[in-house]
């Protein structure tokens, strides 16, 4: 099916959208259900940190040969296996559970294979919707990404509160079936293989292929500068969650807060995709950076009242719109020998430091108070915003649908990929 069918992105996007936001929605639950369990395992709170900690080093230490498992393999049978090995996982986790508490080991053992699960699929999919969809609607299909995110963060926890009071093995039984109807998707996805050209060069070993694609991202002077704005980013908001809490104001206004942050993110993943056919790359970064800068400020002087529920939101709305700007942009500018690994490489970048946020923050607000750490947060984004905007004005080598000759820079996206509208092409590379 042509990708202008379905609205401009096609029957195979919405697919492959569809099925991914099922297991998305189900690791959102899951994800809170895990710490909980663990902690009822043995009573002790550090527990639920190392559950915490097994999912994130799972998604590190996956992200990056992803990217070569994106560029290399058959497109369609790793998002088969992917989502089936969720599934299994989850399965054998509702099982144990139903019998009684788990023990701790199988607990992080599971977190650390879904973490890696969902690392691995992600890259994947990146490629796959950038085959499926014509490049003008390449910010629709990101915008939707997000704000499926944005969703599943703020019900999924409430999904998983629910089913938790119900039976812990109930959040993993659903969660198992959200990753089943994945696979039901994209089982739908047209089957076949293309064949490798036999003028086509020898693939690079593993380790070469990871550092052709962090190499790429070092040359490109936009992506190196998305991944220190989206690794600032991140340690922001991480950190923010931690300020949130300690804001005061008792648990009725922390948890308007949080949520807050949900909302505010959901709406900015909305308005990203008009935002991001009208800014250029460069400056609609820098100007979504800006607006972070500004909000946290008005967060610290709002803080303890409910007015701080709007700078909050609108800080929380602006990181979406970085985050289609920067996906758009990479989508457009590497080589689509190269997409799987650029995509990992960003990612596993810019969340490399994040999990230093929360307690970076402490620290901080435990030296400085609460006021100091924010505005010294909003001193930091500011200054990338600035940096950001002379460092990539110009030079990002993107090149807008139906504008030739736009950013020609140093040469990354001189040869674009011609995109097919043959999802089987898409799906196998």
């Amino acid at each position: 099916m042509s990708a202008a069918a379905v609205g401009g992105l096609g029957r195979s996007f919405w697919l492959l959208y569809g099925g991914e936001s099922a297991s998305a929605l189900g690791t959102a639950a899951s994800v809170i259900a895990l710490p909980v369990v663990a902690l009822r395992a043995g009573g002790d709170v550090r527990q639920a940190g190392l559950a915490g900690t097994a999912l994130s080093v799972g998604v590190l230490l996956a992200r990056l040969p992803a990217g070569v498992l994106a560029d290399r393999c058959e497109r369609r049978t790793v998002l088969l296996l992917g989502n089936a090995a969720g599934a299994v996982v989850l399965a054998v986790l509702a099982l144990s559970a139903a019998g009684g508490t788990p023990p701790l080991w199988a607990m992080l053992v599971a977190a650390l294979l879904l973490g890696a699960v969902g690392s691995t699929l992600a890259p994947v999919e990146n490629v796959v919707v950038r085959c499926f969809v014509r490049p003008e609607h390449l910010p629709r299909a990101v915008g939707l990404l997000q704000s499926r995110a944005a969703v599943a963060t703020t019900a999924g926890p409430l999904a998983g509160g629910a089913l938790l009071a119900v039976h812990p093995s109930w959040v993993f039984a659903v969660d198992a079936g959200s990753y089943l109807a994945a696979v039901c998707c994209v089982a739908l996805l047209p089957g076949g293989r293309r064949e490798r050209p036999e003028d086509e060069p020898a693939a690079p070993g593993v380790r070469a292929a990871l550092a052709e694609g962090v190499r790429f991202i070092w040359r490109v002077p936009f992506l190196r500068y998305a991944v220190v704005n989206a690794a600032v980013l991140n340690l922001v908001f991480n950190g923010l969650l931690i300020v949130v809490v300690a804001s005061g104001g008792g648990a009725l206004h922390i948890g308007v807060l949080t949520a807050a942050l949900g909302t505010g993110g959901l709406a900015g993943s909305l308005l990203a995709p008009a935002l991001a056919r009208r800014l250029p790359p460069a400056r609609g970064i820098a100007l979504g950076t800006a607006v972070v800068a500004i909000a946290l400020p008005g967060f610290t002087l709002a803080q303890g009242h409910w007015a701080a529920v709007l700078p909050l939101a609108l800080a929380a709305a602006a990181g979406p719109v970085v985050t289609v700007l920067i996906a758009v942009t990479q989508m457009e500018v590497t080589p689509p020998g190269l997409q799987g690994r650029v995509h990992s490489g960003i990612g596993f970048l810019a969340q490399l430091v994040a999990p230093a946020g929360p307690t970076l923050a402490g620290l901080c607000a435990h030296a400085f108070g609460l006021t100091g750490t924010v505005a010294g947060a909003a001193v930091i984004v500011v200054l990338l915003a600035v940096v950001g905007t002379a460092a990539t004005a110009g030079r990002s080598g993107y090149r807008p649908p139906g504008r030739a000759g736009a950013g020609a820079g140093d040469g990354a996206g001189d040869d674009p990929e011609q995109r097919s509208d043959n999802p089987a092409e898409a799906v196998h590379g």
